[in-house]
């Protein structure tokens, strides 16, 4: 009787293992394959993935709506001061093209600010991803971010 109960208990935790990780990994997958985002600049035109790829690339997926999307852009803009022409920093949202220039207007962040044009596979935002010249993702976090945080990525791609 005992070994039938703990068989079940094992079997249920298996289950929802597994079924956690599906869940959790479809919340927090950005798609990565720049040569997949269908991208466009504020003025309409198309972005190819190599004009992006000349060095290093940090790209942030974000929204407005998303707080901590907004609370870690000074960050993002400590960085593009530091590491001014070293590093592409640019950020990447799905919403229109009129909610960006909005936003964009009422800011004074100096990065790319790209449209996909295709909604993002994402729950969760800010994604960030660390792109090396070979356009590989080399380092993904999920949530917000730190200057320090990517100045120690953007550093150890060297």
């Amino acid at each position: 009787m005992m070994k039938k109960i703990m068989s079940i208990i094992l079997g249920i935790l298996a289950v929802v293992t597994i079924a956690g990780f599906f869940f959790f990994r479809s919340l927090t997958h950005a798609e990565t394959d720049l040569n997949k985002l269908d991208l466009k600049n504020l003025s309409g035109k198309q972005v190819v993935s190599a004009e992006l790829l000349s060095k290093p690339l940090i790209i942030n997926y974000w929204a407005t709506w998303c707080a901590p999307c907004r609370q870690e852009f000074p960050e993002f803009q400590r960085v593009k001061e530091k590491l001014g022409d070293k590093i592409n920093v640019v950020i990447i949202s799905d919403e229109s093209k009129s909610t960006i220039e909005k936003f964009k207007k009422n800011n004074t962040y100096t990065f790319d600010y790209l449209i996909s044009d295709k909604k993002l596979n994402m729950k969760i935002r800010p994604v960030t991803v660390f792109y090396n010249r070979k356009g590989e993702a080399v380092k993904q976090l999920i949530g917000t971010t730190t200057e320090e945080e990517i100045l120690k990525i953007v550093n150890s791609m060297k």
